[in-house]
């Protein structure tokens, strides 16, 4: 049937809409759910199943039904527009149109490629083997990946501490002190306290 049903069109138990690209299906599947896949992977349903529906029908009133045999069970909630079509696009959405406005939608729309075809998987999987020679002479160029920085040195503040007396243990060198207060957030050098973890850059 394509990809679109208008005004007056349904689909039977059984019956399918597939977008242009091939990639997605939406079909009315024997348990009477209606299930919108992406190659057989399902990614948007009506939860309709087990309620025996029997039809999904664009009506000429500008809704999109789904019937038991006696009853509907499922809408679009579109009543009263005019000139509608639903269109199972390339983009994964299933949208209902009123003229060129869509009036609902599955939500479903993705920016990501659609999957490829299982055909299309299986021809090219020679394709990486006779590639490989190409490939691997690059690979040996590749640097290995920088290690990682070493983690900073900590002290924690004992009582009598002073950055002065921890700058000088460190560094040497008291009038450092500074460099401490600096990577450890310390505000005023002369307020530290003990329990307090300082951060003593190299």
């Amino acid at each position: 049937m394509g990809d679109t049903l208008t005004e007056g069109q349904k689909l039977e138990k059984g019956g399918v809409l597939t977008s242009n690209n091939g990639a997605y299906t939406l079909t009315l599947q024997d348990d009477g759910n209606l299930v919108l896949a992406a190659r057989g992977n399902a990614v948007w349903a009506t939860a309709t199943n087990g309620q025996d529906v029997v039809r999904a029908e664009v009506q000429k009133d500008g809704n999109f039904v789904l019937y038991t045999s006696d009853k509907p069970v499922w809408h679009t909630d579109t009543k009263g527009k005019k000139n509608v079509r639903l269109v199972l696009q390339d983009d994964r959405n299933l949208v209902l149109y009123s003229g060129d406005d869509a009036v609902w939608s599955s939500k479903t729309d993705t920016s990501e490629p659609p999957p490829p075809a299982p055909e299309a998987t299986r021809e090219a999987a020679p394709e990486p083997e006779a590639a490989a020679p190409e490939v691997a002479p690059a690979a040996v160029e590749t640097p290995p990946p920088p290690p990682p920085p070493a983690a900073p040195r900590t002290y924690t503040v004992v009582s009598g501490d002073t950055l002065w007396a921890i700058s000088e243990r460190f560094y040497g060198d008291g009038s450092k002190y500074q460099r401490i207060a600096d990577a450890s957030g310390v505000a005023n050098p002369d307020l530290i306290h003990p329990g307090q973890v300082l951060t003593i850059p190299d």
